[in-house]
């Protein structure tokens, strides 16, 4: 697929057009369909047990959940036998078909705590088409108080109902959870599109399949199939034939055991070897030859540097980044920005992808607050920020969909938004409930302050070269070698393309110049974030940092009175009754260069070696639609990460993810489409497909 983007004079997207082709669409790709937040389960309850109200099913055993739980899927898939003698070089990895109130996730995690080798990690996985709200899994888990601390832990950072991947870190249980909101049968046919196999076991959560078909069909189960790993396991509440046959037919081992209670039996066994199943399409996204490094240089202490060095750290990889000057410098060093996204009435890449980053970026910068990284009101102002918007189809449906998200956002009018802010806006608009603005020196620092990340300044202008071993090497301009390792990460902004083998990027240079406005009687009590053509947001340290001026190609450094003009003129727009009155001795502010590329989305993943690549898929250039399963030739060991334009904060976390799952060969933590639609290679592929090959 390609796109195509229209811009105002203020560099605001005014028009996408998103091309694609159907028979490329991966299984989990929900292009130009209408967005909406994914529904609840309907539920009911009986004598405190929650049962699904459309299928009758009841969620967990009336007499005891937990020892049901415990019986069929921590027993039956002999998980504390096999944690013990876990070896620790690769995360456990489960994966849970039905998530339902949770239960089964909070159990397994009380018993990995007890059972889980010294530096060993699990990867939990659960799918679910409609998540469960908060308050009904606080109710339905409330019978087990010793499963409450995990609860809470949980619910505190429990993901809105947004349709995709959501993860969440919890390193101080040696955690990675994956929430896959929306049909298991696509998100897993997803996933071993990847064609790797991940999962050590299965739980095949309760459900009746003559009442409520769900996702069980076969390719859930080839699926499943091909994701597991050799001797991988799976349990299940139920022994229903259909479930049974579809198993054995996927190449599992299936035996029956005695169930739990009053049920007579319920399923459980093994797959002995993987079946592939057909790539869906080219893999030039795809990394054929994950790494296990013991160490990686990142290029760049900005953002997105930081974010990728902080990655690997808490994967337990040493570090070194390497800064030509100093550390949050150049795009990251404004005093302050803002977690941001903007929601459409239909799915996009460039909007899903930014609401993805949105919610796994509010929930980090969340974490670093809670232990204590970052400090509130200095470093970071929670309570999220308002976006200004006018009347017309998208708020029309955005109004009547929002609802399903009553913890993300809201829609209100100009006079709720000023009852809140307690200034008049130009308008009405949404409230964006998660994050708020940061100090990116502060993010910056946070992230880098780890025992496995070596930071040094002030090397200059450094490159990176291919050594024998295996090893890439930092040199500095007289050629002497700075530092050496099988991986290096190049997050330097636009400094990316003078790295050799990655000039053809199509990066470009956007200046932008910020205003720092003293607050005033009239903003002393600002609560969050006012965005518009800019953004306003509450004062740190006295000073609110206003912005930003939009240069696409301009690389002066100057500062600019016209600039700042221009910043309070948006703010006086967007606040009518705004006294901005110019300070004695003029404006003051900071300016900085943004790097975007052509689609103004991340560019996070392993490098492609160009030629090969173009060698490699030639034929995509006489057949657009054309599978060629041959693993993309790469420059082995050397990723990238830049093009996070001026929503560094929200995009680097989860761009950083996407890579390195890309470059360890863990699970993704987005959609294969949002993985494509970042990855570097997608303009070689393009421009194959358009019959001009970089």
């Amino acid at each position: 697929g390609f796109v195509k983007l229209n811009y105002n004079a203020l560099g605001t997207v005014h028009t996408l057009v998103f091309f694609y082709c159907d028979r490329c669409r991966p299984a989990m790709n929900p292009t130009q369909t209408r967005w909406t937040p994914l529904p609840p389960l309907a539920i009911d309850w009986l004598n405190g047990v929650p049962v699904a109200r459309q299928s009758g099913d009841v969620f967990f055993s009336t007499e005891d959940g937990v020892a049901e739980s415990d019986y069929v899927f921590i027993q039956g898939n002999q998980l504390r036998e096999r944690w013990t003698a876990h070896v620790c070089d690769q995360p456990f990895v489960i994966a849970e078909v039905g998530l339902g109130t949770g239960l089964n996730t909070c159990l397994t995690i009380a018993e990995w705590l007890k059972y889980r080798p010294s530096g060993a990690t699990l990867h939990y996985l659960g799918f679910e088409k409609a998540p469960v709200r908060p308050d009904d899994m606080q109710r339905a888990l409330s019978h087990w108080p010793e499963l409450e601390p995990i609860i809470t832990a949980l619910l505190e950072r429990w993901p809105d109902p947004l349709l995709g991947c959501q993860r969440r870190h919890f390193p101080q249980w040696g955690l990675t959870l994956d929430l896959w909101w929306g049909d298991a049968g696509d998100s897993l046919q997803d996933l071993a599109g990847q064609g790797r196999q991940w999962i050590d076991a299965w739980y095949l959560d309760g459900f009746a399949p003559a009442r409520e078909p769900g996702p069980w069909h076969q390719a859930l189960y080839d699926a499943m199939a091909s994701l597991s790993r050799p001797s991988a396991t799976f349990a299940s509440f139920t022994a229903a034939g259909d479930v049974r046959r579809g198993l054995v037919a996927a190449g599992f081992e299936v035996s029956k055991r005695e169930g739990f209670g009053g049920k007579r039996e319920a399923l459980c066994g093994q797959i002995l070897q993987p079946r592939p199943i057909a790539p869906p399409m080219t893999p030039w996204d795809l990394n054929p030859e994950p790494l296990s490094p013991d160490h990686v240089i990142v290029l760049g202490a900005g953002l997105a540097g930081a974010h990728a060095a902080a990655a690997l750290a808490s994967r337990g990889i040493p570090v070194t980044v390497l800064e030509s000057g100093g550390m949050a410098g150049a795009g990251s060093g404004n005093l302050q920005g803002v977690t941001y996204t903007r929601l459409s009435h239909q799915h996009n890449p460039l909007t899903d992808f930014s609401l993805a980053a949105y919610g796994h970026a509010t929930d980090y910068y969340q974490s670093l607050v809670a232990s204590n990284a970052l400090t509130e009101g200095l470093d970071i102002g929670l309570g999220g920020y308002l976006q200004l918007q006018d009347s017309d189809d998208i708020l029309e449906h955005l109004t009547a969909v929002l609802p399903l998200a009553p913890d993300f956002a809201r829609v209100l009018s100009a006079t709720e938004i000023a009852a809140k802010i307690g200034l008049e806006p130009r308008c009405g608009g949404i409230h964006y409930l998660r994050g708020g603005w940061l100090n990116p020196h502060a993010v910056c620092r946070a992230l880098l302050d780890h025992p496995l990340i070596s930071l040094r300044e002030q090397c200059g202008n450094l490159s990176l070269q291919p050594c024998p071993g295996g090893l890439w090497q930092a040199q500095d301009q007289g050629g002497r070698c700075v530092a050496e390792a099988p991986a290096a990460i190049v997050a330097t902004a636009q400094r990316v393309m003078a790295q050799r083998g990655l000039e053809w990027l199509p990066l470009n240079t956007i200046r932008g110049q910020t205003t720092h406005l003293p607050s005033s009687s009239q903003l002393n009590e600002l609560p969050i974030a006012v965005c518009d053509q800019g953004y306003l947001p509450p004062a740190r340290e006295g000073i609110h940092c206003m912005g930003a001026s939009f240069g696409p190609g301009d690389i002066g450094t100057d500062e600019r009175e016209a600039e700042h003009a221009h910043n309070v003129e948006m703010q006086c727009t967007a606040l009518p009754k705004l006294d901005l009155t110019r300070p004695e001795g003029g404006w003051r502010g900071h300016i900085a260069h943004r790097c975007n590329s052509n689609d103004y989305l991340p560019v996070a993943g392993m490098a492609p070696n160009l030629g090969a690549f173009n060698t490699c898929y030639e034929r995509l250039r006489h057949d657009r639609k054309r599978v060629i399963d041959t693993p993309c030739p790469l420059q082995p060991g050397l990723a990238v990460l830049t093009s996070l334009g001026s929503r560094g904060l929200s995009a680097a976390p989860l761009s950083a993810q996407v890579l390195i799952d890309q470059m360890l060969g863990t699970p993704p933590a987005v959609p294969r489409y949002l993985q494509r639609a970042i990855s570097p290679a997608r303009f070689a592929e393009r421009a194959l497909k358009r019959g001009e090959p970089l």
